[in-house]
């Protein structure tokens, strides 16, 4: 068993260790400047002895984030791993940078994850692309400067990689929160494989975020006008992004062989090359949007997506198009995301219950879903009518809960009367039926 003790450094500083076995194979780590910390520490490791049946294993940083982004790599989606393991060589060259005297992987401790956090906040950090970037990059160059002729658009079609955003110095501390989670998971992993018995990350504190109030969605005259200065072809595109609910990827990875007419359903499923987001599930097809879907089958330029660019190819650039259309209908620029959220609130707003919307948009969580429940807004008015009498005007508690008063008409724009109607009147023309 393992056993803790004061130990006098070089320094005259005086600390404690923690020892484990004899000879050789003796493990020695310094864990903590007094007992508490060092017991804590014991009961740690005593736990994963126990777990393990062995102590944990001497590994190196370097080892270890190599065999962690060949975890990846097997166990996550590509997009996923790529980010997971960007932050990580990030992480690894600031440890080897700033902290060149910690080589094992068990020497990093929670001071270290903090001076991470100050010094990328600062913008002192920059990330660092993966090897695999790093190495197609460099290809796509040497064959464009071999090939400088410009091909088929499809043959060129791989260089516009090129031209993806570059890395960013200066980061949110959104983002810094979601690094400081992948390398919370590195070390979780770290210690199911027996090379650490605690993680470092756990103390830890992430940047306080304010919390969404509203998701951002389209309202009904802000559809109206988008889909008005869409063409033929793209109102079918983004029409059924907002009947469906579907993500970005979800979209452009959609096959006819997804759509199921004589079932009414579209099916959600992982594909050669991709996986979605969430579990595979099942989207009902509306009335309008067999129609739209039809109408795209008519006109189907593929035999295997359902939308495609003109050359029958996967559908590209759908949030350039979208915000050309914004410009073009003199609305606030909207995101593709901004049509899943419609999807979402406009549905609360009908009065359909959180539990169906989360199992219509995917969510694992009835937690996520909870955001489209503060558009609906019929419960909390009838409460703060109760205050009407403390009010020295003369308006009578009918006319405010009915909207019969032009003053009350945009209290709230999300319940008003001309909303609701608005809503009907986006029902005739597209589908919707408010319940």
């Amino acid at each position: 068993m393992a056993s803790i003790h004061k130990k006098r450094l070089g320094s005259g500083k005086i600390v404690w260790e923690l020892t484990h076995g004899r000879g050789q194979g003796r493990i020695r780590m310094v864990v903590g400047d007094s007992r508490p910390e060092a017991s804590a520490a014991l009961a740690l490791f005593n736990r994963q002895l126990a777990q393990q049946g062995a102590a944990p294993t001497q590994v190196s940083l370097e080892d270890a984030l190599s065999k962690y982004g060949e975890h990846l790599k097997v166990n996550r989606r590509p997009g996923t791993a790529r980010r997971y393991g960007r932050v990580l060589k990030t992480f690894g060259s600031f440890i080897g940078n700033s902290h060149a005297g910690v080589r094992l992987l068990r020497e990093i401790k929670s001071c270290q994850i903090e001076d991470y956090k100050r010094k990328r906040l600062a913008g002192e950090i920059k990330e660092t692309e993966t090897e695999e970037e790093t190495r197609q990059e460099q290809l796509l160059r040497e064959e464009l400067k071999a090939n400088p002729r410009s091909g088929s658009p499809q043959g060129n079609a791989k260089y516009g990689w090129l031209g993806r955003k570059k890395l960013r110095q200066k980061v949110t501390p959104k983002t810094i929160n979601y690094e400081v989670q992948c390398i919370n998971t590195f070390f979780h992993w770290a210690i199911k494989q027996n090379y650490l018995f605690s993680n470092p990350t756990t103390i830890v504190e992430k940047f306080r975020l304010p919390k969404k109030s509203l998701p951002k969605f389209m309202t009904t005259e802000d559809l109206r006008r988008f889909f008005q200065a869409c063409s033929a072809e793209q109102r079918r595109i983004y029409s059924t992004m907002l009947l469906t609910g579907m993500r970005k990827g979800e979209l452009e990875n959609l096959t006819w062989a997804d759509v199921h007419f004589e079932l009414g359903i579209i099916f959600i499923q992982a594909k050669e090359g991709w996986n979605p987001k969430t579990d595979e599930r099942i989207i009902p097809i509306s009335p309008v949007l067999s129609r739209i879907l039809r109408e795209q089958h008519r006109d189907r330029r593929s035999s295997h997506w359902v939308f495609s660019n003109k050359y029958g190819n996967q559908l590209s650039h759908l949030l350039d198009k979208l915000k050309n259309i914004c410009r073009k209908a003199g609305i606030k620029e909207a995101t593709l995301h901004s049509l899943r959220h419609s999807f979402g609130a406009h549905l609360r707003m009908a009065g359909v219950s959180l539990a169906d919307i989360a199992d219509l948009m995917g969510h694992k969580d009835l937690a996520t879903t909870q955001i489209y429940a503060k558009v609906e807004q019929q419960h909390l008015r009838a409460v703060i009518e109760k205050l009407t009498p403390l009010v020295p005007i003369n308006v009578s508690p009918e006319c405010v809960t009915h909207g019969e008063n032009p003053e009350m008409e945009n209290f709230n724009p999300l319940i008003s009367k001309g909303l609701l109607e608005g809503n009907q009147e986006m029902a005739g023309r597209q589908g919707f039926e408010p319940r």
